[in-house]
């Protein structure tokens, strides 16, 4: 009988990869196997992730005018999903309409005014960003 401790280790579990499954479930034939597909969720496999966290300036925008702000982000790359978040109160008829990667290591993030007649003026606000990075 194989002695599982003196085994080599693998760097990564590929999908057709076998476990062996002792399926308490099924008393009568508890010996089973299951595959690296069936350890993880259907779907893509999340490869990277990049925390971000420090201030964001909110341009100054005229009453209903949008404007962008940009964060550097080293790692960030074009078609990467963004989580983004202000990690304060969101400044008053402030709108975050939405975040993208630009370019490798940049990220956009386009504001909103939202006050019919009044003015933003630039704010520095703390924001936490996560970008994330998957293969299908």
């Amino acid at each position: 009988m194989t002695n599982v401790s003196n085994l080599p280790a693998i760097d990564a579990i590929a999908d057709n990869d076998l476990f062996y499954v002792r399926d308490a479930s099924d008393p009568t034939t508890p010996d089973k196997k299951a595959t690296g597909a069936q350890l993880r969720p259907s779907g893509a496999k999340i490869t990277n992730l990049i925390r971000y966290q420090a201030n964001i300036t909110i341009p100054t925008m005229a009453a209903g005018v949008e404007a962008d702000a940009t964060l550097s982000i080293a790692g960030a790359g074009v078609n990467d999903n963004v989580v983004f978040n202000l990690a304060a109160a969101i400044p008053t008829n402030i709108a975050i309409l939405g975040v993208v990667v630009t370019a490798t290591d940049t990220v956009k993030v386009r504001f909103r005014n939202t006050h019919a007649s009044n003015s933003f003026s630039t704010a520095d606000v703390a924001c936490v960003l996560l970008v994330i990075r998957h293969t299908a």
